[in-house]
């Protein structure tokens, strides 16, 4: 079994890389930049990883 700083550096790991494949598929950062919807979706999913991080985190120190 993994120890905790290995479960959480991992997790950490997963988030940012779940956010990367998605900032890398929305396009270009000009496109981003001219487009009001992909701006609110990347907000979205900021959001998102941010939520996904602290639940994480919150599992990470109660178990």
């Amino acid at each position: 079994m993994f120890s905790k700083p290995i479960i959480l550096i991992v997790i950490l790991i997963l988030l940012l890389t779940f956010y990367l494949v998605i900032r890398l598929g929305a396009g270009k950062k000009k496109n981003i930049e001219d487009s009001k919807s992909l701006t609110n979706y990347l907000f979205g999913v900021r959001i998102l990883i941010i939520i996904l991080a602290i639940v994480g985190l919150v599992l990470w120190f109660f178990l």
